[in-house]
């Protein structure tokens, strides 16, 4: 649950229904905007919401996402919330940004679905 006034996000495993055809009481949780861990090991599951104008994904303690691999830029990448939805950026990282499995060089606009890898993470963008 993100608390607002330390600007600070917590993380935590994301509900699945054992059947997609059931709704549980009450409606399914909206998880999106956010980022999803989907593979790394231990981090799996994992949510990152996207929760303001702009999301900063890195290996510094001070981005909003916290990576914590040699193989992420301290200030690898951002997520900018805009009218048309939200465009992932590059910040020149060492290693590249992908979405799809294609590095991206250039804004990128995410769909549901799509799957950006920042260093040795994979995440998918939930809507």
């Amino acid at each position: 649950m993100p608390d607002i006034q330390a600007g600070t996000q917590a993380t935590g495993p994301i509900e699945t229904l054992t059947d997609p055809g059931l709704t549980p009481p009450g409606g399914t949780p909206r998880l999106g905007p956010a980022l999803a861990v989907m593979l790394r090991g231990g981090r799996t599951g994992e949510f990152f919401p996207l929760l303001g104008p702009r999301t900063t994904i890195g290996r510094s303690p001070e981005c909003d996402i916290f990576l914590d691999d040699i193989t992420v830029s301290r200030a690898h990448a951002e997520v900018d919330e805009r009218p048309e939805g939200f465009v992932l950026v590059d910040n020149g990282s060492t290693n590249g940004t992908y979405v799809n499995r294609r590095l991206i060089d250039a804004e990128e606009m995410l769909a549901h679905g799509d799957e950006v890898q920042v260093g040795k993470f994979r995440l998918v963008f939930v809507a």
